[in-house]
């Protein structure tokens, strides 16, 4: 009688159940933080700026210890607008302390560079201006974005 009570409580016995929420939870907050971090990265890159075409270039294998500034062009009041790390500055002046905070905030000076993505429409005066800035705060490492597609020419 013992051992038949014994495998009716083996069979009869309801299991745990799975509790799912904490894993869950972790999950969505793992999935945040990567949108969040995602989004900051692309809010840096200007979609106004048409970029040059080059038919040979090097892509940028180490993107850590970038500081990118775009160059817009607006042809109708002839003007470059100057965009800092996805802030709009007011000119080459001010472009030139954002660079120096920029820089010290590095871990690794060394690496620091400046990836200057102008417009193809800007003339030539107003790139100059943007180099000079980049010079003035003392940066060496400068490299200009282009784009391999032909259809963007």
């Amino acid at each position: 009688m013992a051992v038949e009570n014994k495998k009716k409580l083996d069979v009869d016995t309801p299991s745990m159940p799975l509790n799912l929420g904490p894993l869950i939870d972790i999950v969505s907050i793992l999935l945040l933080y990567y949108i969040v971090c995602s989004t900051f990265e692309v809010t840096r890159v200007s979609r106004e700026v048409i970029l040059p075409y080059a038919q040979h270039g090097l892509k940028e294998e180490d993107t850590s210890g970038r500081f990118i500034v775009n160059v817009e062009w607006n042809e109708s009041l002839y003007e470059a607008t100057y965009m800092v790390n996805g802030m709009k500055t007011s000119g080459p002046a001010e472009m030139t302390t954002l660079i120096i905070q920029g820089k010290k905030t590095q871990k690794n000076p060394r690496n620091f560079r400046v990836v200057l993505r102008a417009d193809k429409r800007v003339p030539y005066e107003f790139t100059q201006a943007a180099m000079a800035a980049v010079a003035e705060a003392d940066v060496a490492n400068i490299l200009f974005s282009t784009t391999e597609d032909k259809k963007d020419q």
